[in-house]
Parts: C-alpha cells; structure tokens; sequence
C-alpha cells in the first residue's frame, strides 16, 4: 500500500469509530502504549483504556461485575 492508501484507510476507520460513537456504541480498539498492548474504549462516555493484566483481573471478575450492574443498573 502506498502512504495515500494507509492516511485513506487510516481515515475510513476514524469515521467508522465516530460513526459508532454517535450511535451510542462502544467502540473497542486495540492499540500500544509504551510498547504493551492496550484496549481502548470509547463511546458515548469519557475514553479509557485497559492493559493485559486489568483485562485479566476483569475476565476473572466477571460474573461478580454482571451481578453488581445487574443489582444497580435500574
């Protein structure tokens, strides 16, 4: 690909993401900070991003997370 094609391409995800933002969807991407991988989130709600090791403890948790949203999301 030349570098037109990628700013292109670059772009076209760009608007894909704000597009779902805009629909209230959450958007996940994966992208590196300081060389680790990261998700990053972001939506209707002020973006964040997780590492691997958060994503582990939430994966672990996660029964507990769906039963306290469950129990509080009214």
């Amino acid at each position: 690909m030349t570098n037109n094609e990628d700013e292109k391409d670059k772009r076209i995800k760009e608007l894909e993401e704000e597009l779902a933002r805009l629909k209230g969807q959450v958007v996940v991407t994966e992208d590196e900070y300081m060389g680790r991988p990261i998700l990053r989130f972001s939506g209707a709600f002020k973006p964040f991003s997780l590492g691997l090791t958060k994503c582990r403890v939430i994966l672990k948790s996660i029964d507990k997370i769906k039963d306290f949203v469950e129990k509080y999301d009214k």
